[in-house]
């Protein structure tokens, strides 16, 4: 069944503001057939775009691939940025008290065996990490070939939930990454190894989530060929991104390119825009990552805007894009980027979010920013401390994000850098959950790397990371 879906149901953009320009109506969304599903959030709605010009409800993304009531788009929703938001769960849990589909012990909760036989009990097992932080559990193993190979030693681990851990088989939880906007990326795993197919990790992926999460016993019965394939394809064509804000109106209009429509002709190639550059095709490196709003930049004065609150928001919204590309601060202590392009490095936000008008990185580079790092997690969750067999240093993680794979101690705690169009729809943000709206990510960046933001400037790259 191929579907085009009414983007905006009522009362959505009751609250948006602002009167234009002569000859911009900022019209309601209607049904298109470009405007497959919306996504309503505290900036504004997004929007999901297939090239193909319709969701396909039939592919495999929207089946039940497993023994279980669930498919992919359980935990990765069109209405929540492909992925998993917390408010969309609290509300899943209040409707269904706590027994749709998502709330499952195989993969959800604080711990595997836990008590779910009454609501009392299922919102003491799913509240804490899925419904609050939205994130998904995983069972971590590490074999003994690994733990000798590995740089580091596991020497403790503390589960808060109380079940019964040990140092080469733990729990950890994560986000789950948002499944749009694939082809524009590097890599699409959190945690990917140094080369990366991408169609194949795609088509892969089918199999591996259908044994994982839908309980679908992949040993004797794998996905078939085809429907990995026509799931890779699908999730190839599909991008999601900001399309209107509740103050600025479209984010296409009056010669801007937000949406996901643009977004899915933009230029990409592995390592475009690579730093320190030049990139594979002989092309410089540039701050200005992103040139979406430039049309924009006629508002940036208020004292142009006469008192037009939309022209002032679209005002705020590019002077965030370019305090994005050129605001300089000192990055210093990142795990994957500096012992790359040097300590320390005086760069800006599109230094690491450097593919253009997407805001991924252009390649493959795990990076650790500190956001495992015990202080920056939540009390729920497990804790490793490992030992670095050589120096004796210590850290204690909630994550050992790429560290895992690799064994390597400059990987503990590393993970992708995000790509950034259709932020304001996915909130909780960072692999934990840990920042709760695009506000606390800013000021954790801030805090981070000593960034120095007046109230006015953070406001406006607020407004615009909330545009994209």
């Amino acid at each position: 069944m191929l579907k085009a879906l009414k983007v905006v149901s009522g009362g959505l953009l009751l609250a948006f503001l602002g009167c234009g320009v002569e000859g911009d109506v900022d019209e309601p969304l209607t049904e298109t057939s470009s405007a497959l599903e919306a996504a309503g959030n505290d900036y504004g709605v997004a929007e999901s775009f297939h090239t193909t010009g319709a969701i396909d409800f039939t592919n495999p993304m929207f089946l039940q691939l497993g023994t279980n009531p669930r498919s992919c788009a359980t935990c990765h929703a069109p209405d929540q940025g492909w992925a998993m938001t917390a408010d969309a769960i609290k509300d899943l849990f209040r409707e269904s008290d706590g027994l749709d589909p998502i709330f499952n012990l195989v993969d959800e909760g604080n711990r595997p065996d836990a008590d779910i036989s009454t609501k009392d009990a299922r919102r003491a097992t799913f509240g804490p990490q899925t419904v609050k932080l939205a994130l998904t559990r995983f069972t971590r193993n590490i074999s003994a070939t690994a733990a000798a190979a590995a740089e580091y030693t596991i020497t403790a681990v503390e589960d808060p939930s109380g079940f019964p851990v040990t140092t080469s088989s733990f729990l950890n939880f994560r986000r789950p990454s948002h499944m749009a906007n694939e082809s524009k990326m590097s890599s699409i795993l959190n945690t990917s190894a140094p080369v990366q197919d991408i169609p194949a990790t795609l088509a892969n992926l089918f199999n591996g989530a259908a044994g994982l999460h839908l309980q679908r016993d992949v040993v004797n019965n794998p996905v078939p060929v085809e429907q990995r394939n026509q799931g890779r394809d699908f999730l190839l064509g599909l991008f999601f991104a900001q399309i209107k804000d509740k103050a600025a109106g479209r984010l296409d209009a009056a010669g801007a390119n937000g949406g996901p429509t643009f977004l899915s002709t933009v230029p990409f190639y592995l390592g475009i825009n690579t730093i320190p550059g030049p990139d594979p095709m002989g092309v410089a490196h540039t701050r200005k990552v992103f040139n979406i709003f430039d049309a924009w930049s006629v508002f940036a004065d208020d004292d142009n805007c006469h008192g037009n609150k939309r022209d002032e928001a679209r005002g705020a919204i590019y002077r965030g894009q370019e305090i994005f590309n050129s605001h300089e601060f000192t990055i210093s202590g990142v795990n994957g980027f500096n012992n790359v392009v040097g300590e320390p490095y005086v760069g800006t936000c599109s230094s690491c979010h450097n593919v253009p008008n997407v805001g991924g990185h252009a390649v493959i580079r795990m990076m650790d920013i500190g956001t495992a790092d015990e202080a920056n997690c939540n009390p729920v969750l497990p804790i490793v401390t490992v030992q670095n067999k050589t120096t004796l240093a210590t850290r204690r993680v909630c994550d050992l994000g790429r560290g895992q794979g690799s064994g390597l101690w400059t990987e503990i705690g590393s993970f992708r850098v995000p790509p950034l169009r259709g932020l304001a729809a996915r909130a909780p943000h960072f692999h934990n959950g840990s920042a709760k709206n695009i506000k606390q990510a800013i000021r954790y960046h801030e805090d981070r790397f000593n960034i120095n933001l007046s109230h006015g400037k953070r406001k406006d790259l607020e407004a615009f990371l909330g545009a994209l």
